[in-house]
């Protein structure tokens, strides 16, 4: 969904105007913040969708695609998290930080993918990482140069949800399409301000 620089700005401002708590944490983290959400241990979602998902994380077994400030964050919550990336400089990073922390309920394995050729991404390493063990909660969040990647991948986690279970799907204005070919019982997505973003952004949550 493309639109112009003028209608992002009456976005965010009727997003503000809405959720007037978020304000003071959108100035503080996104206009005048240089750190990074990796740097706050906070996923680069929506306010509101961080929100939501700090409610359903306790006791969680997790699978990301895409490691960052949602695996710092929620390792303190769930029972553990396994993380799958592409880049390795990126994976020490979040590595490093992990350590800095304490925290050792988190695996990042590392599988190469070239996401600016995403050329048989379908049977790549990378999409496979999550097979093989019945996850409490998915999140989708890796590169998608493309805008079809995180499709393919929410493709193939849904079979697998179990009964309880959680896909969560950021950048979801993305993915829409999705609303008509899903099976999840239920639906929610949060869309605001967040943090290291100027803009809205929103986050699908698909319950099974």
């Amino acid at each position: 969904m493309k639109i112009s620089n003028s209608n992002r700005l009456l976005k965010l401002i009727k997003n503000l105007v809405v959720n007037p708590r978020l304000i003071y944490p959108y100035l503080t983290m996104s206009v005048f913040s240089r750190r990074s959400p990796l740097d706050m241990c906070m996923p680069w979602w929506s306010f509101l969708a961080i929100q939501r998902a700090d409610q359903l994380m306790s006791g969680k077994r997790v699978f990301e695609y895409g490691s960052g400030g949602s695996t710092l964050r929620y390792a303190k919550m769930a029972i553990s998290i396994v993380s799958v990336e592409d880049d390795e400089n990126w994976k020490r990073r979040v590595e490093k930080r992990l350590h800095q922390k304490g925290i050792e309920n988190v695996v990042i394995i590392l599988r190469l993918f070239d996401f600016k050729n995403p050329v048989s991404f379908e049977v790549s390493e990378y999409i496979s990482a999550v097979d093989g063990v019945d996850w409490d909660v998915v999140i989708i969040d890796g590169q998608d140069w493309s805008f079809q990647e995180r499709i393919s991948c929410f493709r193939r986690v849904e079979p697998r949800m179990k009964p309880g279970s959680l896909i969560i799907l950021d950048d979801f204005w993305r993915y829409e399409e999705l609303l008509d070919s899903n099976r999840s019982k239920s639906f929610e997505v949060y869309e605001s301000v967040g943090p290291a973003r100027i803009g809205v952004t929103s986050t699908g949550f698909f319950f099974y």
